[in-house]
């Protein structure tokens, strides 16, 4: 900027709006910048933590298809533009590792301000959707950007939402709160009714008559369905002239319950038809975490800090199956485990043919016994890819089945079957997850293969895609989050393993599988801690969560524990021995570590797909390269206890690959 226009605006206040189109101000005069980057740049800081984001962070969401050290270069020419175009004091503030903007004024927050206050935000009244519009056009920007802003878009209108749902329950003059909250969400029919029956009181019953035709039309425009009974009873109501109904109170939602889902018994169903059992079920539970207004537990036990603090009500959703002619004859009923009070049950065959239709009639009508009369927003996220080809499903279900024994010799079977399914239906978010999960586990289950840089780029390309078509999905996350910790992009994997976690905070997987990136990346108290809650939320755990609670506990130098959960694992993949050779050995149990470690070369060698041969040496080289440990203190513990097993290092270094 000129010096006299930039001394012009010293001291001035930096104002943005982040709602529709972006622009920034000092003061009152425009504020240009030159690129598209650094005004996302601007909005990012100030969506971001009070405290500032890490460069590593803004680096890989505004330059995610960049090396880290060119996007790292990119950001600091956008740097340097802000600083030549912001005077002293505008509250830009670039640190080593840290950059934030301080005292920024944006229309984001006087909306929430405004809200808090219990007031109707004048922009939230006048703009259809506001939620949809931050940081408009910025969409497109690079292939972080769509995914993350989805998630923040639809956050806000949960958070509006309940904030405009609070204060219909606290005035009297319900009207212009429903009209606004239609405003943000055309397909609320609680709003819905309390508008038409305010019309209606009033004398207008062509504004109730409207109303009503509006709902009708979102409803079925972007989720396919009709109004409720409920809605549909007070228009035939209204039409026949009969005395409005007294205004209906929006019932409180509980925010303290818990449905707990057990896993579902198997004796009845054929080996051939367990795919379908267990992929409902995994399908069943990723719907009903979408819901803000319950917590879900894969099990049938509590952790400690929901029983005592968190969970009032708890809920069991119990199946039993019989394959019945080439179908499977399922009754599920949701019981209120206080009372022991079935409060829903029903009976259905599952197919393939009505997956879609089945799964999201259970989930709705949980939600309806459970709730009464849940928001149809928050029912319609249920609907995920509704019309998603059923083959496709079965495909995914079946490499699924598949990919979970670890085999190296059903690899490309179970590749090619999550390859088919995205042929078939590439809109369809899991199948991508699926495939980065194999990328990323790829050199794991192949022993002597190496991870390569076309292997990981493979791995990122692929979870964002998983990410972009279903930002809610806590699977996408926790799998952008391992190709980025794979690729050596900690701080950038950090955030997605955060996210997995908030959006499916009982998961005891989502747990334990951002409890191990933890480990890997130093954070040893906060994986400890993940690590204790996902174990309380199951009472039989998988042999992977052992695998994963061994090496969390190694890392942060408890190997009595590391030794212990070892001794549980019912597997022969050879990693898992070196660890409890490494833990045996840092216990000071050499002739134990010793025969763990002659276990782990002879196992290796006899799986051994590496194109050299498989000596000692190679097979300790192959063993160290495998984790994303980040830090080389953490690194140097596992190489130390191997070796003193007995395991060569050979040429390993850290991050040496």
């Amino acid at each position: 900027m000129p010096g006299d226009a930039r001394n012009s605006v010293d001291g001035a206040r930096l104002r943005l709006r982040l709602l529709g189109p972006f622009e920034a101000r000092l003061g009152e005069m425009p504020l240009r910048l030159k690129s598209r980057k650094a005004q996302a740049l601007l909005g990012c800081l100030a969506l971001g933590a009070r405290d500032g984001e890490s460069r590593a962070r803004i680096a890989g969401l505004l330059w995610s298809e960049s090396e880290d050290d060119r996007a790292r270069a990119t950001l600091r020419q956008t740097i340097l533009e802000l600083r030549q175009s912001l005077p002293d004091g505008a509250g830009f503030v670039a640190q080593r590792d840290t950059l934030l903007l301080e005292d920024v004024q944006t229309d984001l927050r006087a909306v929430q301000e405004a809200l808090n206050a219990g007031e109707i935000p004048p922009l939230l009244h006048d703009v259809p959707r506001l939620s949809e519009t931050l940081l408009e056009g910025f969409e497109d920007l690079d292939p972080a950007m769509r995914p993350w802003l989805l998630g923040l878009r639809r956050g806000l209108a949960r958070q509006w939402s309940r904030a405009l749902e609070a204060m219909l329950e606290n005035t009297a003059d319900k009207g212009p709160v429903a009209a606004t909250l239609l405003r943000l969400d055309p397909t609320h029919e609680v709003a819905c009714r309390l508008l038409m029956q305010a019309a209606y009181a009033a004398g207008d019953t062509a504004g109730a008559l409207r109303a009503y035709e509006t709902l009708w039309d979102a409803l079925g425009a972007e989720l396919d369905m009709e109004p409720s009974a409920q809605t549909q009873a007070l228009i035939a109501e209204i039409k026949s002239t009969e005395a409005a109904p007294a205004p209906a109170v929006p019932r409180q939602v509980p925010v303290r319950l818990a449905i707990m889902v057990p896993r579902f018994p198997e004796d009845g169903v054929t080996r051939d038809s367990l795919h379908l059992l267990r992929g409902f079920r995994q399908e069943l539970l990723a719907c009903l975490t979408r819901f803000r207004e319950w917590y879900v537990v894969d099990g049938d036990a509590l952790p400690p800090a929901a029983a005592n603090a968190r969970v009032s009500t708890r809920m069991s959703l119990n199946a039993a199956g019989v394959e019945m002619g080439g179908a499977i004859s399922m009754a599920l009923t949701l019981r209120d485990e206080e009372t022991r009070v079935v409060v829903w049950s029903d009976r259905f065959e599952l197919t393939m043919q009505d997956w879609f239709t089945l799964r999201q009639r259970v989930v709705s009508q949980v939600a309806v016994s459970m709730l009464g009369s849940i928001s149809v927003a928050r029912l319609a996220e249920t609907a995920a890819v509704p019309d998603i080809n059923l083959a496709a499903h079965d495909k995914w279900l079946r490499g699924q089945s598949i990919s979970r024994l670890f085999r190296p010799q059903d690899w490309k079977r179970a590749e090619a079957l999550f390859l088919e399914a995205t042929r078939v239906a590439p809109e369809y978010s899991p199948p991508w997850s699926s495939l980065a999960q194999m990328d990323n586990a790829l050199h794991i289950a192949h022993a002597g293969v190496r991870r390569t840089r076309e292997t990981e780029l493979r791995a990122i390309q692929r979870a964002e895609q998983a990410l972009a078509l279903d930002p809610m999905d806590s699977r996408a996350h926790l799998c952008l989050g391992w190709s980025l910790a794979l690729a050596k992009r900690y701080e950038r994997a950090k955030s997605h393993m955060k996210e997995a976690v908030r959006l499916n905070p009982l998961d005891p997987w989502s747990l334990v599988a951002s409890g191990l990136f933890n480990a890997y990346v130093g954070e040893h108290a906060t994986a400890q801690a993940l690590a204790e809650d996902a174990m309380a939320l199951v009472i039989t755990p998988f042999p992977a969560h052992w695998v994963y609670h061994s090496a969390i506990a190694y890392l942060r130098g408890d190997f009595d524990f590391a030794a212990e959960c070892a001794t549980r694992i019912q597997t022969t993949a050879p990693p898992h021995r070196a660890w409890h050779a490494a833990a045996l050995y840092q216990l000071g149990r050499q002739a134990e570590a010793q025969e763990m470690a002659r276990q782990f070369l002879e196992g290796a060698r006899g799986e051994w797909f590496g194109r050299e041969e498989p000596t000692d040496e190679a097979i300790g080289h192959w063993f160290l390269h495998l984790f994303p440990i980040a830090r080389a203190e953490d690194w140097e513990k596992l190489r130390d206890g191997v070796t003193g097993a007995g395991i060569p290092a050979g040429a390993s270094r850290h991050h040496g690959w």
